[in-house]
């Protein structure tokens, strides 16, 4: 009998020392160890070694420095963007530059821009400053600094306001008496409307392409001209002028009509 008590005694001194102070009965001691146990109590035991790491990855983005953009890169460096700063009036002297090319006069290029002597000479001398035109001392004719610049500025024009430069510029050179084909040139990239002095400018024109044995230009001024299009009396005038026109010449690989040779911006 003693034997069984004292046994007994022993059992129950083991369980207290397992269970700790405290432990529910229903939780076996021992399982799950510290952590077990410790939820048990409703507190949340230390994290595993490494556990923090597995549950939120340390961020790259914050170890990593950001690096400034040094200036006069990216899109700031562009020829364009440059000139955009000088403001409206040395925007619209480059784009008529641009438009006129090589017949780009000092003056001529502040009538298309629409800019009185005095504002044009200040865009002018900005655009000088930026690097993006040069020329236009003494009524020398205004030059970009790169071909690659004229046809930067040139497409940087809203087609619209393209049309219409154009346009302008045909009405422009033609009252400079700059003769029929630099008027055409322009007229070429507007829109028809059904103007006889159009018809006429390029039907002139075209003679003077035929003079120069330059039939291609001839042929594209014709063609113009019927889209206008030219009165019926006219019209069969222009018919007649195409006929006289040699065929366009054909490449000898591929027997197709020969494109017209492309000209640089601010260059013929």
């Amino acid at each position: 009998m003693a034997a069984d008590e004292e046994q007994g005694r022993m059992q129950r001194a083991m369980f207290d020392r397992e269970s700790g102070p405290g432990a529910p009965d229903d939780v076996p001691a021992g399982r799950g160890g510290a952590r077990g146990r410790a939820a048990a109590r409703g507190r949340t035991a230390p994290p595993a070694r490494g556990a923090e790491q597995e549950r939120e990855p340390p961020s790259r983005t914050a170890a990593r420095p950001v690096r400034p953009v040094p200036a006069g890169t990216g899109r700031d460096s562009g020829p364009v963007e440059c000139m955009e700063r000088l403001g409206a009036s040395a925007v619209r002297l480059a784009w008529a530059a641009a438009v006129l090319g090589a017949e780009a006069a000092p003056s001529l290029a502040a009538d298309v821009a629409a800019l009185g002597p005095r504002e044009a000479a200040e865009a002018r001398a900005r655009l000088a400053a930026a690097r993006v035109l040069t020329g236009g001392e003494e009524g020398r004719p205004l030059r970009f600094s790169h071909p690659l610049t004229a046809t930067a500025v040139h497409r940087s024009i809203p087609p619209a306001l393209r049309v219409a430069f154009h346009g302008q510029a045909a009405a422009v050179v033609a009252g400079a008496g700059r003769g029929p084909r630099a008027a055409a040139r322009h007229l070429l990239e507007v829109h028809p409307e059904g103007d006889p002095t159009v018809v006429a400018t390029l039907r002139e024109a075209a003679a003077e392409y035929l003079g120069a044995d330059a039939p291609e230009e001839a042929r594209r001024c014709l063609e113009r001209a019927l889209r206008e299009p030219p009165g019926p009396v006219e019209r069969a005038a222009v018919l007649h002028e195409l006929d006289r026109c040699p065929p366009p010449a054909r490449s000898a690989t591929t027997g197709r009509p020969r494109a017209a040779p492309a000209r640089v911006l601010g260059r013929q």
